[in-house]
């Protein structure tokens, strides 16, 4: 990411998701979102974030990702470009969240049954 000529490095450190018990069927993502992103300076001077997505909607998700910011200017007040920052952490968050709904939905899966000739080959075989 470029912020006016300045490297930032947007580190994701953890996730969070939360999803329903049950999955609705059939349901679009409602991606009527609640959001906030809150900045914590670290005694080191770095900065790091918490991104809070609560979608709204059939399928309620809630949805966090904790990182941190690390800029190799090192004087850069990234504190102060909040502003450019949120926008592009959202977008990256929103973009994390609707992937991994995606890859964490349910799925069917067919069995086939094993025929009987290959189990014989196998008894008395695997012994503890």
């Amino acid at each position: 990411m470029i912020i006016s000529n300045t490297n930032v490095d947007v580190c994701i450190n953890k996730i969070k998701m939360i999803r329903p018990g049950i999955n609705p069927k059939s349901c679009d993502l409602n991606l009527n979102i609640d959001w906030s992103i809150e900045y914590i300076k670290t005694n080191e001077g770095n900065m790091e974030y918490v991104c809070t997505l609560n979608a709204i909607g059939e399928m309620p998700i809630q949805f966090a990702v904790q990182g941190s910011l690390e800029c190799e200017d090192r004087s850069e007040d990234l504190e102060k470009r909040s502003d450019e920052l949120s926008p592009l952490i959202l977008d990256k968050c929103m973009n994390t969240m609707i992937n991994i709904v995606n890859i964490t939905k349910n799925s069917v899966v067919t069995i086939k049954n094993v025929p009987e000739v290959y189990l014989n080959c196998f008894s008395g075989e695997f012994k503890n």
